[in-house]
């Protein structure tokens, strides 16, 4: 698989990244000339219809490469008041999680019929099991390293398991209870946040003083409060 560096050298893209992008785009502009097209590695299609496809073609490129199973291919439509409808799809598991602005969040695993889906109930955040992610530069890393140790000991545990629109998916399905990470880019949190509040839960964007502070915050309803609250105070230096 020919493997690129972009940000860093641990930002990587791989052929595949190329390949499932290309076929992606392929299809959405045969069937939806109108609508414009932002996707990940590169590929931007102008339209006139006010909708916007987001597109991130292999989320988790690191764990792909690595042989890791846990990895996403995701796709997301947005108009002007947000994300519309969005899929994640897991290959590993065959599970392809989804959402539509007011009707809902599902899963559907080998094909099979879509059960829908719904955050936990937890209301205790130091009962919460909270799922996470790095940034690709170093000082972003280490300033990143120094908010987890004021988050860990509130928290039940952490997970960092590389992919962000799949994490947020499991944030859906109940198999974390909360998530955040520094992501900015549409196309790597626009579709797992629709999952997120189609199936219950609630979504935060916070303002990031600088880069590697948390931007998005995703949690079940009855923690997500107090989660805001510890990650603006986690942030502060000191």
């Amino acid at each position: 698989t020919g493997i690129d560096a972009k940000s860093s050298h641990t930002d990587l893209v791989s052929d595949a990244d190329r390949q499932s992008e290309t076929a992606i785009v392929s299809a959405i502009r045969w069937a939806f000339p109108e609508d414009a097209i932002v996707a990940e590695e590169g590929s931007l299609e102008s339209g006139g219809s006010g909708r916007t496809w987001y597109i991130d073609p292999l989320d988790g490129t690191i764990n792909y490469l690595y042989g890791v199973p846990h990895w996403s291919v995701v796709i997301c439509l947005a108009d002007a008041q947000g994300a519309l409808a969005g899929v994640v799809y897991d290959p590993v598991r065959d599970e392809l999680f989804g959402a539509e602005r007011g009707a809902g969040a599902w899963v559907s695993r080998g094909g099979g019929a879509p059960r829908p889906l719904r955050t936990t109930a937890v209301t205790d955040l130091g009962r919460a099991l909270v799922a996470t992610g790095f940034a690709y530069v170093a000082a972003d890393r280490e300033e990143q390293a120094r908010i987890l140790t004021r988050v860990l000991g509130q928290v039940r545990d952490l997970r960092r398991y590389g992919s962000a629109a799949l994490d947020l998916s499991w944030v859906g399905a109940g198999r974390f209870d909360a998530y955040f990470e520094s992501v900015d880019k549409p196309w790597d949190w626009m579709a797992g946040a629709l999952i997120v509040r189609e199936a219950g839960g609630r979504v935060t964007e916070l303002p990031q003083a600088r880069s590697g502070h948390p931007h998005i915050v995703a949690s079940a309803p009855d923690v997500h409060d107090a989660l805001v609250a510890l990650l603006n105070r986690a942030v502060q230096p000191g």
